[in-house]
């Protein structure tokens, strides 16, 4: 009896069946359809439950032996988050026979952080205050932006808030906890990030809540970046050595390197530096990378300042006049001034005449004194 031969230069193998006939089976074909019928086999042959690997901390007794929970947290995801926008062109002036905006780079949208507080247990989330409303306005009627976002985790709620929604492009936001590393625990440092992310990845104008803008930014928009010197409250100082830059106001282009730079520095974030990561960390870039970043003085944006009798002097008398000193915009320091722009209303801002009241009035709606009386439950 003859055993099959297989690989014979490439022939068919014979197997001889009786003395009398050989079967002849073709070699390539053969092959193949062990391949398959091994293939079909293993689909349906029962296999055994999968059990996942689980560890069990309990089976070393290693002194080594590092928790998980005690790891720090992973660094901030690489890339642009999925929530904010894509960038706007820049503002449409001046604009040549080809279309180009006269070389302007920042987009034309501003943006607001607001409602990242977690409400109380029990309680609503909080209304957008007057004082607000009418900081939201005057970007609106003296910006003129294509877009205006107001990135929130909480959407105020409110008659104020309602007159301006038909305004605004709501950002639902993701609240980072961590940053490189280290944690973010108050509201404040939390926005503080949130700002330079919508910064690097949609440009534009960022404002705080309480900015006031006296008139419009656009001979600001032609450089990458543009940040304003906050005055330090101690007198020996000069001008040239402020308290830092105030990123209560920031316009940038997307993806500015200053930005870049300005985010990188809080792998040394440190919570209990209140200002340090907001004004003296961009002072400090600023000097390393002074092409990178354009520097108004403290005039521009944050004038009059908050220490001393400033802001009384602001709210009770009107020896300083917003108008003249061309000025930008004016941020009214919400946290200190509270007890004055609280108690803002449609009448008081008219009749009373005052540095703040009369720079404010124009950004007064003509509905205002109606919402206002519902609001206050005066029907």
């Amino acid at each position: 009896m003859v055993l099959p031969l297989f690989m014979r230069g490439g022939k068919a193998i014979s197997i001889p069946l009786t003395r009398h006939y050989i079967l002849h089976i073709p070699l390539l074909p053969t092959l193949i359809s062990l391949l398959i019928i091994g293939f079909l086999y293993n689909q349906i042959r029962p296999h055994p439950p999968y059990r996942p690997y689980i560890r069990r901390h309990d089976l070393t007794s290693s002194p080594f032996l590092v928790d998980p929970s005690l790891f720090l947290p992973p660094p901030p995801p690489k890339g642009k988050p999925p929530y904010l926008p894509e960038p706007l062109k820049p503002k449409p002036k001046h604009k040549d026979g080809n279309g180009n905006s006269g070389g302007m780079v920042i987009p034309n949208s501003v943006h607001y952080v607001y409602g990242l507080k977690e409400p109380k247990y029990g309680e609503e989330v909080e209304e957008l205050p007057y004082y607000a409303y009418l900081a939201i306005r005057s970007a609106l009627i003296n910006l003129s932006p294509e877009k205006m976002y107001f990135h929130y985790k909480h959407l105020p709620r409110g008659p104020w808030m309602q007159l301006l929604l038909p305004h605004l492009t709501l950002v639902e936001t993701e609240v980072p906890d961590q940053i490189y590393g280290n944690k973010l625990d108050h509201f404040a440092h939390k926005a503080d990030v949130l700002r330079l992310l919508a910064m690097k990845y949609s440009g534009g104008i960022y404002l705080d809540i309480d900015i006031y803008v006296i008139k419009p930014f656009d001979d600001l928009l032609y450089h990458p970046t543009t940040l304003g010197m906050e005055a330090s409250p101690d007198s020996r100082r000069t001008a040239l050595d402020p308290e830092g830059l105030c990123n209560a106001i920031i316009i940038s282009q997307p993806h500015s390197s200053f930005i870049d730079r300005w985010l990188s520095s809080y792998e040394s974030f440190d919570g209990g530096n209140w200002a340090g990561h907001s004004v003296v960390k961009p002072w400090e870039i600023a000097r390393t990378y002074p092409d990178e970043v354009q520097v108004l003085n403290e005039r521009a944006f944050f004038w009059p300042m908050w220490h001393g009798e400033e802001i009384k002097k602001t709210h009770e008398e009107g020896s300083f006049d917003f108008e003249k000193t061309g000025q930008y915009a004016y941020h009214a320091w919400e946290s200190i001034a509270m007890g004055y722009l609280s108690k803002l209303s449609p009448k008081s801002i008219r009749e009373n005449d005052n540095s703040f009241n009369r720079m404010v009035r124009k950004f007064v709606s003509p509905e205002d004194d109606e919402v206002y009386r519902k609001w206050k439950g005066h029907d």
